[in-house]
């Protein structure tokens, strides 16, 4: 469909290398390049909008590239035709699927709380977290069904990966229950049982947490189990962070990240942004100054910020205290679920309801124990995502 579409744009010659600035600002729907709600434009002139501006390299006037690149200039080639398509209301009306909203439009982060949400026997149960997952997810997406809000995030012919937490085992991990409710939600959005990878690093790291390793249809695996070490030969860079991505990163169109809201013993807390510190190759040397900035500058990288496409955080069972291992002491069974696709609001919201729980057990605040998440700001100064984003309660 993209291709046809692409033909037709290609039939009537048109050229952006020398369109001047005043040219490019005289047409319909380009003021919402320049900082308005480009979504709210007419199907038509929206995309054409956004195939103008892969011509722009001004950064503050592109809508794809907050925290990344400018596009190339120039004529536009039908990969970056289809990328702008996709996000375009033409491309909703098409049924191809919504890219993660930029920083300056932001994402509501929809939470639930409720006794159905709480683990038993360590687990969350399918058929009670999967109605409370399904309304935030409509919520979010202002769909009216939640097959229509799935099929809105990911495509049928999409390789998907879920990224786990599953470091400190059973009683706190990305709980098996959720998993289940996300991966059935995909299936009946279309998307092929063998297009759907359930990973974390290790293959142990699965297990412990309950997870039955499987190659056939849905896959559950660990970066561990690829050949080599699992981990891509190429070294990439986000600012200051040079690492090597999972193989899985490289493998997979869209990302789904199911992190756990748990207190961390040097940065603060650990939710949507460091759960990516699972999927590269040396962690342990981003760990100084609190992490700060290089949760941040890592969450950049196009292989995170470009294929993200939701957040589903386990808010179950939260570690307020000594984390991000399980310590049954300062552990709260909280049953909730917070849903976004703005990382850096779902994960100040985390961390606002750390604090709360930590102020209830007599705990001080992460900033008097020397450890307040600022990498959080940093990743808003990125332009990754809003701390002030709105917050829905279902």
């Amino acid at each position: 469909m993209i291709k046809l579409i692409w033909k037709h744009w290609r039939s009537k010659k048109i050229s952006l290398r020398n369109q001047s600035s005043k040219n490019l600002n005289s047409f319909a729907g380009v003021p919402a390049l320049n900082g308005k709600n480009w979504i709210t434009t007419s199907p038509s002139n929206q995309c054409f909008a956004l195939i103008m501006s892969l011509s722009k390299t001004s950064l503050k006037e592109h809508p794809f590239a907050a925290g990344g690149a400018p596009m190339p200039t120039g004529k536009v080639t039908r990969r970056q035709f289809g990328k702008a398509l996709t996000a375009s209301a033409m491309g909703a009306a098409l049924n191809f699927p919504a890219v993660l909203l930029t920083a300056k439009t932001g994402s509501p982060v929809v939470i639930a709380v409720s006794d159905s949400l709480k683990r038993v026997n360590h687990r969350l149960i399918k058929e009670q977290v999967a109605p409370y997952l399904n309304k935030a997810v409509c919520k979010l997406t202002g769909c009216s069904s939640s097959q229509a809000a799935w099929k809105s995030l990911v495509a049928p012919n999409e390789k998907v990966g879920i990224k786990l937490s599953c470091l400190p085992g059973l009683p706190l991990s990305s709980s098996y229950g959720l998993v289940a409710a996300v991966t059935d939600n995909l299936l009946a959005a279309g998307v092929k049982a063998e297009n759907i990878i359930v990973w974390e690093r290790s293959d142990r790291e699965l297990e412990k947490a309950g997870f039955h390793l499987s190659r056939k249809g849905i896959c559950v695996r660990g970066t561990d189990s690829y050949p080599g070490d699992g981990y891509s030969d190429t070294i990439e860079f986000a600012h200051s962070v040079g690492t090597r991505f999972s193989k899985i990163m490289e493998e997979v169109d869209a990302l789904i990240n199911i992190p756990v809201l748990k207190d961390h013993d040097l940065c603060g807390v650990s939710i949507s942004m460091k759960n990516f510190y699972g999927a590269i190759y040396n962690p342990n040397k981003f760990h100084r100054n609190n992490c700060n900035p290089f949760v941040a500058e890592l969450n950049t990288h196009a292989l995170i910020k470009d294929k993200l496409r939701l957040i589903v955080c386990d808010a179950s069972r939260i570690q307020v205290n000594n984390g991000p291992a399980y310590v049954p002491r300062f552990s709260v069974d909280y049953g909730g679920l917070l849903v976004s696709r703005d990382p850096v609001a779902l994960d100040f919201q985390g961390w606002q309801i750390v604090e709360a729980e930590r102020k209830r057990l007599g705990l001080s605040t992460l900033k008097v124990a020397e450890r307040e998440p600022e990498y959080i700001g940093s990743a808003e100064k990125l332009l990754l995502g809003r701390m002030s984003a709105a917050v829905i309660q279902v």
